[in-house]
């Protein structure tokens, strides 16, 4: 009976992530081009999402994220975040983005997949000649402040829960005040484009529901075991977990199905090699963290896991570097531009568009 819930959720997600373009490498080339942090602002909100319901179902039901656990900070957990974000910055997508211009109809995409494949046989390869070790699991902080403020009721650990509520209270309420005039709910979900706010508050919501329900697992790093099993290296994962990763692309598919973006292009080119290459890097790196930006930012860095915010900033520098040497050695170059907490365009670059001028008009976001 959890499926029905755990696959609308997860339709909610990949919808939502389309519909605004989310992606963390069109957050690095954002703040680098245009000195504006409406992208990665919009990750941060996602975060504080997740770990505002979080904590507050945990608040009342302390066991209810029994298993909610994080990873260790370790040397291999900070290279796994650099090295993804070195590939996301050379494919140029990240976890979000690649699935959403899969099912958009670019065929690149297939290639960064084929590369991910790759970079978690490598790591395989490097794991078994003891080169580089598996991450090790450790604590999540936020269960245990959260247990520690309702036992105790600490004004120290009070105070930012309410904070917290205080500022979502707060947004939900400028977010519905800034939507077009007269439209309604449904008007509302089938906007050709969201607002990077709106976005951020329904993909934390999902995210968070689905943590309890079918765990906390990034469909980055669900598709990493999904690699090891198809090795015969390990059982598949749970049927919730890869429930979870179709789901969130047929969300996408849905939203690129129904706003008309559906824009196929499989012709092979050179510019596949640049993909092929950068999905290894990020395969390597989710295996290595483990799980990519999606993994860090809807679970890693709610759940306070002590690897979250070194792997993720590490993230952020691989992938600056990883555009700079894309426009280096390809040519390849993303000059984002956001605007009024709406994704504008990438720049000259292929396949690169507003979404908002695909979809016919940008003023109806939600």
């Amino acid at each position: 009976m959890l499926l029905v819930p755990i696959v609308l959720l997860a339709l909610l997600l990949g919808f939502a992530a389309h519909r605004a373009s989310v992606c963390a490498v069109r957050a690095v080339a954002e703040a680098a081009h245009a000195r504006t942090l409406y992208m990665l602002a919009s990750m941060v909100k996602s975060s504080l999402w997740v770990m505002l319901v979080l904590a507050a179902v945990l608040w009342q039901a302390p066991g209810a994220l029994a298993g909610f656990g994080g990873w260790a900070l370790t040397g291999g957990a900070v290279l796994g975040g650099l090295a993804f974000g070195f590939g996301a910055g050379i494919n140029g997508a990240c976890a979000y983005s690649t699935m959403a211009r899969l099912v958009d109809g670019e065929g690149g995409m297939l290639a960064t997949i084929a590369g991910f494949a790759l970079g978690i046989a490598a790591f395989l390869a490097l794991n078994d000649a003891g080169w580089l070790a598996r991450p090790s699991q450790a604590p999540a902080a936020l269960p245990a402040l959260v247990e520690t403020a309702a036992g105790t009721t600490q004004a120290a650990l009070l105070l930012p829960l309410a904070l917290l509520a205080l500022v979502a209270a707060w947004e939900i309420r400028r977010l519905w005040r800034r939507r077009p005039a007269g439209s309604g709910l449904r008007a509302l979900l089938l906007a050709p484009q969201y607002r990077l706010s709106t976005a951020a508050l329904l993909i934390g919501l999902a995210a968070a529901l689905l943590a309890f329900l079918a765990g906390p697992s990034g469909y980055s790093a669900t598709f990493g075991l999904l690699i090891e099993a198809g090795l015969g290296l390990r059982d598949p994962p749970a049927a919730a977990r890869w429930l979870v990763l179709a789901a969130v692309l047929a969300g996408m598919a849905l939203s690129t199905l129904q706003r008309g973006s559906f824009r196929p292009d499989w012709r092979p080119r050179r510019a596949w090699l640049r993909n092929l290459l950068g999905g290894g890097f990020m395969g390597l790196g989710v295996a290595l963290t483990p799980g990519g930006n999606d993994a860090l930012i809807l679970y890693g860095l709610p759940g306070l896991s002590p690897h979250a915010l070194p792997a993720l900033a590490a993230m952020l520098l691989g992938i600056a570097v990883g555009l700079a040497l894309a426009r280096l050695l390809f040519g390849f170059r993303m000059r984002v531009l956001c605007r009024d907490d709406l994704f504008v365009s990438d720049g000259p670059g292929p396949r690169q568009s507003s979404p908002s001028a695909a979809a016919g008009s940008g003023s109806s976001a939600a």
